[in-house]
């Protein structure tokens, strides 16, 4: 018989918590639990005992949050888990989703999540239990809200439905990581953790310019509907920009 593993999401109607739960809806070896917005935290004591793993995403990312939101949705959530956890005297592996504005934390939205990552490792030392943390930035992918805090979303949303699009400073660097390329990422460590080490790294990545992103959203939109347009395989990065900007195309037009 399948041995059925129980995975919870917290925050699976976010950008990363949709992309994961689609793959894991795919896997007959998977029973799926989800924690979001709405729910109330007596809904994690219901089912904690069942749970092997926690993919841990909930969180406030929108930029005009208030300091009380962002220590909410981070900190005190994150503290309520861990003990309710601890209150069942479980020891559950935790992937949890940082940012790398915790890095060197310049308001409260980084400094949350900084927060949250030492509650997170000191529920490890404590339980002798794995947790993975990723400090992530610039994300693009299928299902990314436009006009939410994602550049390249607004910028495809606006590009198909005609609307301007700002940039300021066309030679600005930027390195994006690929929505699937991180489900892949965090499919592989939920099998394959190490005790001793509490930060992991996406390892492909794309670095580019605003400039260059534009310019391939123009070419895009130029050649709607043009069966003759062909992707050079080299461009590994236009190739999945092109995959999402058709994503859109299909799902966000006005």
């Amino acid at each position: 018989m399948m041995e059925i593993r129980n995975i919870l999401i917290t925050g699976s109607n976010g950008f990363i918590g949709k992309n994961l739960k689609k793959r894991l809806q795919q896997r007959d070896d998977i029973k799926l639990f989800e924690f979001n917005r709405d729910d109330k935290i007596d809904e994690l004591e219901k089912v904690i005992n069942k749970i092997d793993f926690i993919f841990h995403f909930a969180g406030e990312v929108r930029p005009n949050s208030s300091d009380e939101e962002f220590i909410s949705s981070h900190n005190l959530l994150t503290k309520e888990l861990i003990k309710i956890i601890e209150k069942n005297n479980l020891s559950i592996p935790i992937l949890f989703t940082s940012s790398k504005h915790a890095d060197d934390p310049k308001n409260m939205y980084g400094q949350s999540k900084q927060e949250t990552e030492n509650i997170i490792i000191e529920y490890s030392k404590n339980n002798s239990t794995p947790v993975m943390i990723y400090r992530l930035s610039h994300i693009f992918g299928e299902g990314c809200k436009p006009n939410y805090n994602s550049v390249i979303s607004t910028w495809i949303y606006n590009t198909i439905n005609a609307l301007p699009v700002k940039v300021f400073d066309r030679n600005i660097p930027m390195r994006y990581i690929y929505v699937q390329e991180v489900v892949n990422e965090f499919l592989e460590r939920m099998d394959k953790y190490d005790l001793g080490k509490n930060y992991y790294d996406i390892d492909i990545f794309y670095d580019t310019t605003l400039g260059t992103v534009l310019d391939y959203l123009e070419e895009f939109k130029e050649n709607e509907g043009n069966s003759d347009y062909i992707l050079s395989d080299d461009d590994q990065f236009k190739r999945k920009l092109y995959t999402v900007y058709l994503d859109y195309l299909k799902n966000n037009r006005n």
